[in-house]
């Protein structure tokens, strides 16, 4: 897949670009069927939610012992466009599962931008990175989609954040109450929600977060996080599955060989 240059104005423009169904039925089953072995690991790449330990709250490295979600990372209709949106080679920075269960399971993301924590944490020189939704549940209203603040990454890298309290396992600088509320109030928010396999490419200081999700269906997003070589990490203290050391290019697989697992 190749974007069109009003899709790469759009980006530039919003911050994001959202493909609803971008993945196929038989695609997605695929990924659902998944899940479980995922959900079901014990090591130290599991972050389980602080208010309930039973439930994961983040999955990270899916993509490199879960054979769908590896062909997932390098199918050509998201590798290729991380290449034109980056204008250059790609590496896989990072990839974490949020479930996002129900019941309240779920909990909430404070507002921030992903590449704080990138930044400061790993040495990452410059937001030259792209963050990868791809809806493995239908994602609506009820289920706390993710919400975005579009147009908030041409403020810039905000900077005067904190880690948050609550991000045991992992790290999450979020925003102050006054810049949250400025960027809100000049952009706006908008709810991210689509079916199933559809995907969003959001630029990495794009302002987001949800709240609680208190309905009773899960509402699992995969994020691959798509980082240009150029700009590798510097700092090696976090674990492989949270930082990625291997920097070499990315190479799309055949666009079927998702479905080939079938």
């Amino acid at each position: 897949m190749q974007l069109s240059a009003s899709q790469i104005t759009e980006y530039e423009r919003d911050g994001f670009l959202f493909f609803p169904g971008l993945l196929d039925s038989d695609e997605v089953a695929l990924l659902q069927g998944a899940m479980p072995s995922i959900l079901s690991r014990s090591g130290n790449e599991i972050i389980r939610e602080k208010e309930d330990p039973t439930s994961v709250r983040l999955a990270f490295g899916a993509h490199s012992y879960s054979e769908p979600f590896r062909r997932l990372s390098l199918l050509p209709r998201i590798v290729e466009p991380m290449k034109q949106l980056l204008g250059e080679d790609v590496y896989l920075h990072q990839s974490r599962m949020n479930p996002k269960q129900g019941f309240g399971s779920g909990q909430s993301w404070a507002w921030h931008q992903d590449y704080s924590a990138w930044n400061v944490v790993d040495g990452m020189p410059e937001p030259r990175c792209v963050m990868v939704a791809v809806f493995i549940d239908d994602c609506t209203t009820a289920k706390s989609p993710l919400l975005v603040i579009p147009g908030s990454h041409r403020d810039g890298f905000l900077d005067d954040v904190e880690l948050h309290q609550d991000a045991d396992g992992y790290s999450l600088y979020q925003l102050d109450q006054e810049t949250f509320v400025r960027l809100a109030d000049e952009y706006g928010i908008e709810p991210l929600v689509g079916p199933a396999g559809s995907v969003c490419f959001c630029h990495s200081i794009v302002v987001h977060g949800s709240a609680n999700n208190v309905s009773p269906w899960r509402r699992a997003i995969m994020y691959l996080i798509y980082n240009a070589v150029s700009n590798a990490c510097t700092n090696g203290d976090r674990p492989w599955f949270q930082n990625n050391r291997d920097f070499t290019p990315l190479t799309a697989i055949d666009d079927e060989d998702l479905r080939r697992l079938t």
